[in-house]
């Protein structure tokens, strides 16, 4: 499929925020940016009133483009948008999911608890950023296969925008400890039992668990580190994006 100026322009720039080098409250230079992608400033504008539908960007009397902020609300916001699409997909899956789409999140889970395994062996209080990068594609696609069980194109669409706006809140907003990645994983677990078990009760019980868990770890971790990214944990944070949105659209 043909690539458009629009869509090679959007991601570039969303790339750009995600990674970290275009910050929150930054504002957009339409020309320099056009320059940088090797384009007019036509798609470009195009890419940026998407985004600015999907409040990634905002336009502001005076200012002209700016990143968004996400603040306290927007990210309750998010997470409730997610409790409430995952709620669905979930119990879609604990109905239709088969023994081969199990094993897949069966491999997601294993990766996680791999990683966090030598995490504990390294006596380290956080991963690396190479480690949270790999942490958080196999979380990412264990997320993705349960609302992949919806068949749902809009649900797709709305959490992509909902992980997008996740990421905007920085890669920093991640740094995984041993006992939130241990609550994770055995947050995992108990959706996977009961996905296996069929019962859409209790697997809808744990995934609301589990995002209320991620919303208050994403909330504590950006409360207590309000440090910029260095260069390595934004290149990180771009290849973590470039490797999630491979899987989004796959």
């Amino acid at each position: 499929m043909k690539i458009t100026l629009k869509h090679k322009a959007y991601e570039h720039v969303l790339s750009r925020i995600i990674s970290g080098k275009l910050e929150p409250g930054m504002r957009l230079c339409e020309v320099g940016l056009a320059k940088e992608i090797g384009i007019s400033p036509t798609p470009l504008r195009e890419a940026f009133r998407q985004l600015t539908a999907e409040g990634i960007l905002e336009h502001r009397p005076n200012s002209g483009i700016i990143v968004a902020e996400i603040d306290t609300r927007k990210i309750n916001e998010l997470y409730e948008v997610r409790e409430a699409l995952e709620s669905f997909c979930v119990r879609q899956a604990a109905l239709k999911m088969n023994r081969l789409d199990t094993d897949k999140l069966k491999e997601c889970m294993d990766r996680q608890a791999e990683i966090a395994h030598e995490l504990k062996k390294s006596n380290r209080e956080v991963f690396s950023s190479e480690e949270e990068v790999e942490y958080m594609k196999a979380d990412a696609e264990f997320h993705l296969l349960i609302l992949a069980a919806a068949e749902n194109s809009i649900i797709n669409k709305t959490m992509r925008e909902c992980h997008i706006l996740g990421r905007l809140l920085g890669f920093k907003s991640h740094k995984h400890n041993l006992e939130q990645v241990s609550t994770t994983i055995k947050q995992h677990h108990e959706i996977l039992k009961y996905i296996k078990k069929q019962n859409p009760d209790k697997a809808e019980h744990w995934i609301k668990a589990h995002i209320h868990f991620s919303r208050d770890t994403a909330l504590a971790n950006r409360k207590s580190d309000h440090a910029s990214a260095n260069s390595d944990r934004r290149t990180y944070a771009e290849k973590l994006y470039k490797s999630i949105y491979k899987m989004e659209t796959e």
